[in-house]
């Protein structure tokens, strides 16, 4: 008995040790320094022989690195978060994961790290930050139908999210190609995509262009002409290409615009009252 309780002290006191020596990593954090304190902690992680907390130590690297904006290794911790407490640290674990792969662009994986934060959850608040991630991940998929299900039958908190996708899926994307074509009259593929300030800005200088080429050719300056015409055709063309483009930035607006409202102004976070265990809480 007195072996085990000396083995359980000693265990204690390891983890307290470490927490004292996590303040560095802590305040390197603060000061954002992000690499650096990813670095502490993963040097606290291979000290410490529990494997819970290296597992937390890990996760808290991992945290570090995503903050810096480098998933890949933030990713990597993870990898290693799990391996060393494989289960004890699901939730974190997919929550990290979710939002990596989010600023990565990869929504697939945002949807699936999403949807298991959803299954997982064990906080009402937490359970809706992975709703409205999964159904984001979905809409930023190109599969509006299923973001809609996603958000389908949940609790009043949720009424801006539906109200933003019925919008949405009222509405149609605007064509590029058919910006383009409308293009060929200068200004109207803007119009098009509601740019109307660039519309006006193509009429007037492709009108001045086309003054310009009449008035040098009635006084034979062909030169001038010339530089004149090439001019207006660069711009005519620039005409088109950007009505092709207007389009797909009406698109990429309008599915930030509802992807935004989707996942609404809470987000999970660290709970730093309780560090260095890692618990999750939600916050505005």
């Amino acid at each position: 008995m007195c072996l085990v309780g000396l083995m359980l002290w000693l265990a204690g006191a390891g983890w307290v040790l470490g927490e004292e020596a996590g303040r560095l990593a802590l305040n390197l954090s603060n000061e954002g320094r992000h690499e650096a304190a990813a670095t502490e902690y993963r040097r606290l992680a291979l000290a410490v022989a529990d494997p819970i907390a290296a597992g937390q130590w890990y996760w808290w690297a991992a945290h570090e690195y995503a903050r810096g904006r480098q998933v890949e290794a933030s990713n990597r911790m993870l990898d290693r978060a799990e391996d060393a407490a494989p289960l004890a640290l699901n939730m974190p674990v997919a929550w990290l994961r979710a939002e990596n792969a989010s600023v990565a662009g990869d929504w697939a994986a945002a949807r699936f790290h999403y949807d298991s934060l959803r299954l997982a959850a064990d906080a009402e608040s937490l359970h809706e930050t992975a709703l409205r991630g999964a159904a984001a991940a979905r809409l930023r998929e190109g599969d509006a139908d299923g973001a809609r299900q996603t958000l389908a039958g949940d609790g009043p908190e949720l009424v801006a999210a539906r109200e933003a996708m019925a919008k949405y899926a009222g509405r149609r994307d605007k064509k590029p190609w058919v910006g383009g074509v409308l293009g060929l009259v200068p200004g109207l593929g803007y119009v098009y995509s509601g740019e109307y300030a660039s519309a006006t800005r193509s009429l007037i200088l492709n009108s001045l262009f086309i003054w310009g080429m009449v008035e040098a050719a009635d006084r034979d300056l062909w030169g001038v002409f010339a530089v004149v015409t090439f001019a207006e055709m660069t711009w005519y063309s620039g005409s088109i290409y950007g009505g092709i483009d207007a389009a797909h930035r009406h698109n990429a607006r309008r599915l930030n615009e509802t992807a935004t409202v989707v996942r609404g102004s809470g987000r999970a976070a660290p709970d730093m009252a309780a560090w260095p265990l890692v618990t999750l809480h939600f916050q505005y």
